[in-house]
């Protein structure tokens, strides 16, 4: 009975630890040449030394997918750097997450998905002119500002876009790898995203006001800009 009592608490100690230890969907440091598991939608995507690189500054809608599965408590994690394309003044960058019947083609939109996106347009939005949107996809031609965040339609005249804090639009930034960390919890549509200059300390917490559907793929996109991304990382925490 007593050996018996020893093997049930070491099964209690280690299946836990299994059942709900974080899993690893996703991770990518692009050693290869070959993106044999991507899909490269649009613009000119390739490994450029151990980095994935989007080399077209003229493409306004460049994506390239993963297939991932994504539900519950998610944590996105790369490092991020900016390459040339802003010397017009425009440029913009993001992320599709929990997507859906992702699109195969050159499109606006990317199936059912959510869309973390930071566009620089100081021209357009004025100073500082680097902002945080998120926009909700529901076809490759049909996306708007996600409604539970942003319900104004006119987010230019109401303020319901997120101004990038001051402190980082130091041009130095841009010769900088900026890591990039991201969780969401698609359950509740509550999330973290991570102080870059110190993602294990600091973060903002944010609640997109409605949970966000299960999706199997996630996708890179970029608006007349080149960039390099490595060490992607898809976690789904428990």
């Amino acid at each position: 009975m007593r050996l018996l009592g020893v093997v049930l608490i070491l099964i209690l100690l280690v299946v836990p630890a299994f059942l709900f230890g974080d899993m690893v969907k996703v991770y990518e440091t692009f050693d290869s040449p070959y993106l044999s598991n991507w899909i490269k939608v649009s613009g000119d995507w390739a490994v450029v030394n151990g980095r994935l690189v989007q080399r077209d500054v003229n493409e306004k809608m460049a994506m390239i997918t993963i297939p991932v599965k994504q539900s519950g408590k998610m944590l996105y994690e790369f490092d991020f750097k900016y390459l040339k394309g802003a010397e017009d003044d425009y440029a913009g960058f993001g992320i599709h997450i929990c997507v859906n019947n992702p699109s195969r083609k050159r499109s606006w939109g990317n199936g059912q998905s959510v869309l973390g996106w930071i566009t620089w347009d100081p021209k357009h939005y004025g100073s500082p002119g680097l902002f945080i949107q998120v926009y909700k996809s529901y076809s490759s031609v049909d996306m708007g500002l996600f409604p539970g965040l942003f319900p104004s339609k006119n987010p230019l005249v109401s303020g319901d876009m997120y101004p990038v804090k001051e402190e980082y639009l130091n041009p130095e930034y841009l010769d900088y790898t900026i890591p990039v960390k991201l969780m969401v919890d698609t359950s509740t549509g509550k999330g973290r995203f991570y102080d870059p200059t110190d993602p294990d300390r600091y973060y903002y917490s944010f609640d997109l006001g409605q949970p966000i559907g299960p999706g199997n793929y996630f996708t890179f996109r970029t608006n007349s800009v080149s960039v390099s991304i490595d060490n992607l990382k898809i976690t789904k925490m428990y």
